[in-house]
């Protein structure tokens, strides 16, 4: 046990080390806090994002607290996610199709979930909040000069997560609801920096460097309600769950170092300062964080320990259009976010669940699953409110040497957001995440429980 413990323990902290990969591409990312990360683990990005819903004790569900006290007594879950995203762009340009590419590789989540009692569970981990990653280019005519617009952003934000859950009333397997909060401490780093650069120097060139830095605490809350039905045979069960969860606006502490200034180009290549429009150092301010609704449902069925499935609805709402950035008391001027809503449909299906049976192969112990989302995101430009749309699909396959309830999660995702109408980007994208959830035996292997002999 003190070996695989150990092994747990040192997979957390190579996994804490890779945080800094942390990168986007996509020319999106340039508004509000950038891409925001949804909080799921591997699994759950298999089916979508559907997730609110469910409650597994296999699995460590962060998109909904109250999921928490579902962890078996001496059977804690580590799950570790990795994800990478290829992108490709589209713009039309006076009538030509100009494309682009972009990868990158990111680590999406380092999770513990530890059960307390029969009743009670917390996970604690980090995760990316958002992320930052753009260069953009554009060139204009004016008087006789050609002007170049440059965008260009990088950075994260992170989040470490304490949760817990409790069920406020079990009756075995037949009827549970509980209740559940995450705790967030929110960090992370911004640098945004515009530049106008005259190619034959008919003016001055003009550039913005804002770097801003953030920290401070953010709530959600959840809850879920779990039923079991028996059907007409003695190993025909039906299974309903709902789930709603509540994310709070909050106030994050910033501070913002901000350059304005005027420069020329000395032989084209060195660049020399002329005059300073504005600077602040260390200046202090807030961020307001929007809130987010969802709820969800799901029904499944368990007949005779085979063909376990299950299908279900979710609806996401999150109100960007309260986010602000507000430094010594002045609201800055930024890009004005709206409302996003998405809608999410997805379901598993597990061949069969009898782990001890040598007759069933891998394939047939494997949990499939799939997701289809539409959404309108937080993004309107020229008049146009930006539309995000995907399809996924997962395998979460179990060790089965181990003898444990470990399981390799694989989900991949063909998305896309934007458009190439009214002069905007087109991005369409493939994610691959793996991710592996390490848990004990029930029977063979629980962990931090004290023995009589060794």
């Amino acid at each position: 046990m003190q070996i695989k413990f150990l092994t747990t323990l040192s997979a957390f902290f190579v996994g804490l080390s890779l945080f800094g990969q942390n990168l986007n591409t996509s020319p999106y990312t340039r508004f509000g806090l950038g891409e925001v990360n949804k909080p799921l683990t591997t699994h759950y990005l298999g089916m979508g994002g559907l997730s609110v819903s469910y409650a597994d004790f296999q699995q460590v569900n962060i998109s909904n607290p109250a999921t928490y006290s579902t962890f078996k007594k001496n059977n804690p879950v580590y799950d570790l996610g990795i994800t990478g995203k290829f992108s490709n762009y589209r713009a039309e340009t006076n009538g030509e199709i100009n494309t682009s590419q972009g990868n990158n590789f990111s680590l999406n989540n380092m999770l513990i979930g530890l059960p307390i009692t029969k009743r009670c569970g917390v996970t604690f981990g980090i995760l990316p909040y958002s992320t930052v990653g753009y260069d953009i280019s554009s060139n204009t005519l004016l008087s006789n000069d050609t002007v170049t617009y440059n965008y260009r952003g990088d950075g994260s934000i992170n989040r470490i997560l304490l949760g817990t859950g409790i069920d406020m009333i079990n009756n075995g397997d037949t009827t549970r609801f509980s209740m559940g909060v995450n705790a967030s401490y929110v960090f992370g780093t911004l640098n945004r920096n515009n530049s106008v650069i005259f190619q034959e120097g008919s003016f001055y060139n003009t550039r913005v460097q804002n770097k801003m830095t953030l920290s401070g605490f953010s709530f959600d809350a959840g809850i879920h309600f779990y039923q079991e039905i028996q059907g007409k045979a003695e190993n025909d069960k039906w299974t309903y769950q709902l789930g709603a969860t509540q994310t709070f606006a909050s106030q994050i502490g910033a501070r913002r170092d901000f350059y304005a200034y005027s420069f020329i180009y000395n032989f084209s290549v060195q660049e020399v300062p002329k005059d300073t429009t504005y600077f602040y150092e260390d200046q202090s301010g807030n961020i307001t964080i929007p809130d987010q609704f969802s709820i969800g449902m799901n029904i499944g069925r368990n007949k005779q320990d085979k063909n376990v499935w299950s299908i279900g609805a979710q609806l996401n709402i999150s109100n960007w259009d309260i986010y602000q950035e507000v430094f010594d008391n002045i609201t800055s001027n930024i890009q004005e976010l709206t409302q996003s809503t998405e809608i999410i449909f997805g379901g598993r299906i597990t061949p069969s669940i009898e782990f001890d049976n040598k007759n069933k192969n891998t394939f047939q112990k494997t949990t499939y699953s799939m997701g289809l989302r539409y959404g309108n995101s937080f993004i309107k430009l020229n008049d146009q409110h930006l539309t995000n749309y995907g399809m996924n699909f997962g395998m979460s396959i179990p060790l089965l040497s181990s003898r444990s309830l470990s399981r390799i999660n694989i989900s991949t995702e063909l998305g896309r957001i934007g458009t190439i109408e009214n002069e905007l980007i087109e991005e369409n994208y493939l994610k691959l995440s793996v991710g592996f959830s390490l848990a004990p035996d029930t029977r063979y292997d629980r962990w931090f429980k004290k023995r009589k002999y060794d």
